[in-house]
């Protein structure tokens, strides 16, 4: 087994580098200094071609999406820890959240960094930043709703958790955290105070 992710603090690798801790998996992490223009330089395009992060590779295999990697990570080298498949009763939740992590969240809170604090202040558009916050914020309202006083998204930590999690990190760095309910707000607390995100969100270039 040779593992390798090749991380940039604070983007979506830390979802790959957190769930490789908390799996106990033997990851090699190449931490670097994120800089947008760099990873649209010729010597990183040849490791991933649409110039984002992360990357990830098994051996000659390459993958470059986190929610994927996570996956795929826990059924080839885990025995399926922290995952759930068909035989489970909660694997329809399972997927559900895995998904809405990415897909259901990720491009609002993304719209909400952008025209919060990534972009050029020439290139931010306050009625796309709002419009961002309302369908974070719809989001945000239905997690809400489906999480108790304590505990996980399902009986236990998962990856699901891992998938969601990382987004509400990034609704904290919008300085949007202000969004979250009183249970969402306790439950990132929860996540994290996990060593597996500690030890990953500590990591630096």
């Amino acid at each position: 087994m040779s593992l390798k992710l090749i991380h940039f603090p604070m983007t979506r690798s830390l979802r790959v580098a957190w769930a490789g801790y908390e799996l106990g998996l033997d990851l090699e992490i190449e931490t670097r200094v994120f800089d947008r223009a760099k990873l649209k330089e010729p010597e990183y395009l040849k490791l991933n071609p649409l110039g984002k992060t992360p990357v990830f590779f098994d051996g000659g295999k390459r993958m470059i999406e986190s929610v994927a990697i996570i996956e795929y990570l826990s059924n080839k080298y885990a025995k399926g820890a922290l995952s759930r498949n068909a035989s489970h009763t909660d694997y329809g939740d399972y997927l559900q959240w895995m998904e809405f992590g990415e897909a259901g969240m990720g491009g609002y809170v993304g719209q909400l960094l952008g025209h919060s604090m990534l972009l050029p202040e020439e290139f931010r558009i306050e009625s796309m930043r709002l419009w961002a916050e309302g369908e974070m914020k719809t989001c945000l309202n239905f997690l809400e709703s489906n999480l108790e006083a304590d505990g996980y998204l399902l009986d236990e930590f998962s990856l699901a958790d891992i998938s969601v999690g990382y987004i509400l990190f990034l609704v904290k760095v919008s300085r949007n955290g202000a969004l979250m309910g009183e249970k969402t707000a306790a439950y990132f607390a929860r996540l994290s105070e996990r060593d597996g995100w500690k030890q990953a969100s500590a990591l630096k270039p």
